[in-house]
């Protein structure tokens, strides 16, 4: 099942828009690649997680994005997730443009996407202190509650994939990456600071299709961006998530694109682990996500990756602390 919406809603600013960032759009158009490059290498290599200070809201554009993985059989075990649900929206009620979607992918069970834009807001934020989001549209229901330190409460149901759940997230230690150690990142189209929280345990119940599921020890990654952000230099970027029984590796390479000013391709990034307990922080040269084959799709226009390669850090004899190859299954 494909829902994706056809309608296009173009983003509106309002004056106040232009009014309150001013400063903020100038340093965007005037940001080369010197002034990127700099900001990267200026980015301190971290011996601990840097815990994120910005969950709320209170910005121009937000971005979020929750994932949930588990297994359809009661089985608790990371290795043998057999489902993955996610819901991801962009709100900016100040530009009158909002989009949410949804996937639902199972070995199980009916898998199913959707997608669709507004003119206006639709999530109701009513914290600035912590990761407060709710929404409630034809197609779907969710509230989102909670911090770090005190962790989540999350109920929700998508209409169109037929899956709710009611749900207690808990961080594991130490799994989060916030970017560029919380500082704003400034590029061509994007001024935003973010953080992924990829390491969180999950239980609670969920109904997918009619069957309900007690989920025990499941995972899931909570990612929030706030600022302003239109993708629109972004030349392509790779974001994945490997959950092991023991640890947890989160890699996000991007590459930008200064071509319309003649200053061609600029690669970034940044990853985080934890493993036997051990934080790892990955500056964008100590990891490499790798595509090694590619085959048609049957949906997109394209051919897509199949099999990866991923190596990530150095041990102390120079070798890849994380060397895999990935199939697609």
């Amino acid at each position: 099942m494909i829902l994706l919406t056809n309608e296009i809603v173009i983003p509106k600013p309002k004056l106040s828009f232009f009014l309150r960032n001013i400063i903020t759009l100038i340093k965007l158009k005037r940001s080369n690649r010197k002034s990127i490059e700099k900001f990267i290498k200026t980015n301190k290599s971290l011996n601990a997680p840097l815990i994120p200070s910005f969950e709320g809201t209170g910005s121009p554009m937000e971005e979020g994005m929750i994932y949930i993985m588990f297994n359809s059989e009661n089985n608790s075990s990371p290795s043998s997730f057999d489902t993955v649900f996610r819901f991801f929206w962009v709100n900016a009620p100040v530009i009158r443009f909002s989009f949410i979607d949804s996937f639902f992918i199972s070995e199980k069970f009916k898998s199913g996407q959707w997608g669709r834009m507004f003119n206006h807001g639709i999530l109701q934020n009513l914290s600035k202190d912590q990761f407060h989001q709710e929404v409630s549209i034809d197609e779907c229901q969710f509230l989102m509650d909670g911090n770090w330190n005190k962790g989540y409460e999350y109920k929700f149901k998508d209409n169109l994939n037929n899956i709710s759940g009611k749900l207690r997230f808990d961080p594991i230690e130490k799994g989060v990456l916030t970017y560029f150690n919380g500082r704003k990142t400034i590029i061509r189209s994007m001024a935003q600071k973010f953080y992924d929280m990829f390491a969180i345990r999950v239980n609670g119940e969920i109904e997918v299709q009619g069957k309900k599921i007690q989920v025990k020890d499941g995972r899931a990654i909570i990612e929030h961006g706030l600022g302003i952000f239109n993708g629109a230099c972004l030349h392509d970027w790779r974001w994945l998530n490997l959950q092991f029984p023991d640890g947890v590796f989160h890699l996000f390479y991007n590459s930008i694109t200064l071509e319309d000013i003649g200053e061609g391709i600029l690669e970034s990034g940044e990853g985080a682990g934890v493993m036997n307990g051990q934080w790892i922080h990955f500056q964008p040269d100590t990891f490499k996500i790798e595509e090694i084959t590619y085959e048609e799709d049957d949906i997109l226009p394209t051919k897509v990756p199949v099999e990866w390669r991923v190596t990530a850090g150095k041990d102390s004899n120079g070798n890849s602390m994380l060397d895999l190859r990935m199939k697609k299954t």
